[in-house]
């Protein structure tokens, strides 16, 4: 049976699209402006030629991106901290978010209202960089590791699956068989939070890839170290810079800057573009788990 709607109902959905395809288009365009202008010649870029389609076919800017080794080295380096950084990032927040889960921990909600004051107010960018500079952890992996190492917002939703998503009963009776806590958690609470896992895990690696204020701040004079967003910083720069000291050559670093600068963005972009489409349902787990209070 068909229901009728009335033409109030026809103009309201229709103005939910219309809003619907006003916000995907302004996500969208962006992205897709991006991946064009790499493949444009650099001047029709310039000359704002290349807002419909690709001008003047070109992988030019790819070619000069694979041949600069500080790329590929930033592309591995961005790697090697998307997979060492959130391995810490898990094994520093689920132990904790089990023990906060626990209404036996003294100090429960001391503890837990210190960290939760962190989401609002910091020591800030200079406290931060003196304590690394104490540590004597300038110019070294550990730095940027350490800097993200536990994430409140993570932590909150972890100790909220904790709390309403593993039954009690479960932990007391492998408790009254014998096993420790331990053998608990790893056991029965970790293979029955495979779903919160993975949410904490796409959550800590996403914000591993885009992160690059760490290596700006604490490893400021190797760039051995940096990661590709740091690489893709410099070569900006560096263009802009030589365009100033040699006005003469000034349109041909800019016509440089703009062949490598789009394809590199695209070239950093791709891994999560590519997988967003398939992890997406994950997210939106994870956004109804926080939302629990615990």
């Amino acid at each position: 049976m068909k229901i009728k709607t009335s033409l109030g109902d026809r103009l309201f959905m229709g103005v939910v699209y219309l809003i619907v395809f006003a916000c995907a288009f302004l996500c969208l365009y962006p992205l897709y402006l991006v991946l064009i202008n790499s493949f444009s010649d650099p001047n029709a870029v310039a000359n704002g030629e290349t807002f419909i389609w690709i001008k003047d076919f070109t992988i030019e800017g790819y070619k000069l991106a694979f041949e600069d080794d500080s790329i590929l080295r930033g592309y591995a380096n961005s790697l090697y901290y998307l997979v060492a950084g959130t391995l810490l990032n898990l094994l520093l927040t689920i132990p904790a978010a089990y023990a906060f889960s626990k209404k036996r921990l003294m100090g429960r909600s001391f503890f837990m209202t210190a960290m939760v004051i962190t989401m609002y107010f910091s020591g800030g960018t200079v406290p931060t960089y003196l304590v690394i500079k104490d540590l004597g952890l300038l110019d070294t992996t550990a730095a940027v590791l350490l800097s993200g190492g536990i994430t409140t917002t993570n932590l909150i939703i972890a100790r909220t699956f904790f709390q309403t998503g593993v039954p009690q009963e479960l932990e007391e009776a492998a408790q009254i068989d014998g096993a420790s806590t331990i053998q608990v958690f790893l056991k029965i609470i970790l293979p029955l939070s495979k779903a919160m896992i993975g949410v904490i895990t796409l959550y800590y690696a996403v914000a591993r890839w885009n992160a690059y204020t760490s290596s700006l701040y604490y490893q400021p004079m190797n760039s051995d170290m940096w990661p590709l967003q740091m690489v893709l910083r410099r070569i900006l720069l560096l263009t802009k810079q030589l365009a100033g000291m040699d006005p003469e050559m000034a349109e041909y670093y800019a016509q440089l800057a703009n062949q490598m600068k789009y394809a590199v963005v695209v070239i950093a972009s791709a891994p999560l573009l590519i997988i967003y489409p398939f992890i997406q349902k994950y997210f939106d787990k994870g956004v109804m788990m926080g939302s629990v209070k615990g």
